[in-house]
C-alpha cells in the first residue's frame, strides 16, 4: 500500500507550464477519494499527461521542459514501483516492465527522440485501460482515511459547478 503525498512538486507544480487549479483541485479531489486500484489508476494518468507534455516540448524544441516532465514521468513510475507487493509473482514482471520504462525514458532524455516516449506511451494507456477495469471489481474504501467527501452539484447559475466539501467535523459547533 502506498499514499500520494499531495503536496509533491513533480505531482502539482510545474516550472514552465503550471497546472491551472482546476487540474490540481481535480487531482487531488481523485486521491482523496480513491482506493488503491484508483491511485494506480491516477498514476497511470499522471504519467500519460507528463509524457505528453514532453513530447509537446520536444516538438516546441523546449528541451529544459521536456528534460521537467520526463523527470516527472519518471518520479510517477518510481511511485509505481513503491505501490509494487513483492509477495506476489506478478509484481516482479510489473517490476521488469517499469524498470524497462525508466530505461527507455532516460534514452528519450539523452536522444531527445519521441519514438521512445511513443513506446511508452502505448504500453501505459494499455496498462490504465486494465487498471480501469480493475476498479470496477474493488470495491475497497479509500486508501486515504478520513478524506472529506466533495459533493458537485450545478447552481442557478448558468453551466457553473458548485463544489461542497461535506464534513460534520468542519463546522467547528456552528450550525447554520
Amino acid at each position: 500500500m502506498f499514499i500520494i503525498n499531495v503536496n509533491d512538486k513533480y505531482i502539482f507544480k510545474r516550472k514552465s507550464e503550471p497546472m491551472t487549479k482546476e487540474q490540481i483541485n481535480s487531482y487531488t479531489r481523485r486521491i482523496s477519494e480513491a482506493n488503491e486500484t484508483q491511485m494506480i489508476t491516477i498514476l497511470y494518468e499522471m504519467t500519460l499527461d507528463y509524457l505528453a507534455d514532453a513530447k509537446k516540448a520536444l516538438f516546441a524544441k523546449d528541451y529544459d521542459r521536456y528534460d521537467v516532465e520526463l523527470t516527472r514521468a519518471q518520479n510517477c513510475i518510481t511511485e509505481l514501483i513503491r505501490s509494487l507487493n513483492m509477495n506476489y509473482e506478478i509484481a516482479h514482471t510489473f517490476m521488469q516492465l517499469y524498470i524497462f520504462a525508466k530505461r527507455h525514458l532516460i534514452t528519450a532524455a539523452i536522444r531527445r527522440e519521441g519514438d521512445y516516449i511513443d513506446d511508452i506511451i502505448s504500453i501505459f494507456e494499455k496498462m490504465r485501460n486494465c487498471y480501469k477495469e480493475l476498479e470496477k471489481l474493488n470495491e475497497a474504501a479509500s486508501v486515504i482515511e478520513g478524506a472529506q467527501h466533495v459533493f458537485a452539484g450545478l447552481t442557478y447559475g448558468p453551466g457553473h459547478l458548485n463544489e461542497t466539501v461535506a464534513d460534520p467535523y468542519t463546522n467547528r459547533g456552528y450550525r447554520a
